[in-house]
């Protein structure tokens, strides 16, 4: 009967709906008859809050990218994902008629200051000899300067594939070379990301990898916008699960229209060796202030959400407003720390609300 009475008092109150604090008698017997455990309410700390996923990145004040300085087709790469490149050292082979094009006009235009050279050198000697005017020399110096402009023009330009000009002065003897050029690396780090494959095209400019210095990597998350008025810049923030923290740098103003979201970049407190790419758990700190309530003394009724507290002559239901906290929540004054909740023997709970019971 005692049990039977327990069942139909607790069905009572669920189903009641009131918003009035409700107070079971429950001795010791009753507790341990009804399988009841408790737990402490405890004080928030900064791994408390919602998880939002974050993926290790390349430190971005390090990070450096790497375009393609010609269109083209890569051929081959010279390194891979996590190899440490030095600065100048090759990373991938592309075939480009670009390329080929700006080295025929080098090989011909090399050519042509080669001949400005000599018709200079045979009219000055003329000239010294009172065989030609003033005005012809001049006529061969600025022909022969026309061409050293040029031809040092399309140096530079194919420098930046890769060429100097014993590279380029060995294409005559090497013609299968012609429209293929080096891609190398601008400067020293770990190749941390490919963009393209072999057999793929590239666009003038496009970037094709990415290079880190090998420091410690970052993170980044995009967080929901409702979320925006907890993170700061120079705020340190928990992860979930282990122990290494972040300090936030950079937080987006603006919000993605199509996703709701902003941007959340962050830099580890600690030495780690988490590679880029990685998901870990960013711990978002609950906005209202008050006591951790475990996630498992909660039980929803309807719209409600409450808790059972123990007191010296039973449970006392309480109706509360609660923040998600992860997988807990965070309440109000209403409960302080040390206050101690149903965590197991809740679901029992429920299932009397839903009528379970009744005729035990």
């Amino acid at each position: 009967m005692r049990t039977a009475w327990l069942t139909y008092s607790v069905l009572l109150l669920l189903a009641g709906g009131s918003r009035a604090q409700e107070f079971i008698p429950l001795d010791d017997n009753d507790l341990a008859r009804l399988g009841l455990v408790f737990a402490p309410v405890t004080e928030p700390d900064r791994r408390s809050g919602s998880r939002f996923p974050a993926t290790v990145i390349n430190s971005p004040e390090s990070a450096s990218e790497v375009a393609v300085p010609y269109q083209g087709t890569l051929e081959r790469w010279h390194a891979a994902p996590g190899d440490r490149v030095m600065a100048g050292q090759s990373l991938a082979t592309l075939r480009s008629q670009e390329v080929l094009d700006l080295q025929n006009l080098w090989l011909t235009t090399s050519a042509e200051h080669e001949h400005a050279g000599f018709f200079l050198n045979r009219d000055t000697q003329l000239f010294e000899k009172g065989i030609i005017s003033g005005q012809r020399l001049q006529e061969t110096e600025h022909e022969l300067h026309r061409m050293t402009i040029e031809l040092n023009s399309l140096t530079g330009a194919l420098a930046r594939a890769g060429f100097d000009v014993p590279a380029l002065e060995a294409l005559v003897d090497n013609p299968d070379r012609l429209g293929v050029y080096t891609l190398r690396a601008p400067v020293s780090g770990i190749l941390t990301k490919r963009s393209l494959m072999a057999g793929q095209y590239a666009d003038k400019f496009q970037v094709v990898a990415a290079l880190g210095s090998g420091g410690d990597p970052w993170l980044r998350a995009s967080v929901p916008a409702r979320y925006a008025s907890r993170i700061e810049a120079g705020q340190v923030l928990s992860l979930a699960g282990v122990a290494e923290t972040v300090t936030v740098r950079f937080r987006e103003q603006a919000v993605h229209e199509t996703t709701q979201t902003l941007e959340v970049l962050a830099e580890f407190n600690e030495p780690m060796d988490y590679l880029p790419g990685q998901i870990l758990s960013l711990v978002i700190p609950a906005a209202a202030s008050g006591v951790l309530v475990p996630g498992d003394a909660v039980v929803h009724s309807g719209e409600d959400t409450i808790v059972f507290v123990r007191t010296s002559g039973g449970v006392e239901a309480r109706i509360l407003d609660l923040e998600p906290a992860g997988s807990n929540y965070v309440a109000g004054p209403s409960l302080r720390v040390g206050d101690q909740l149903v965590i197991q023997g809740a679901a029992v709970l429920k299932g009397v609300q839903l009528g379970l019971g009744r005729d035990e």
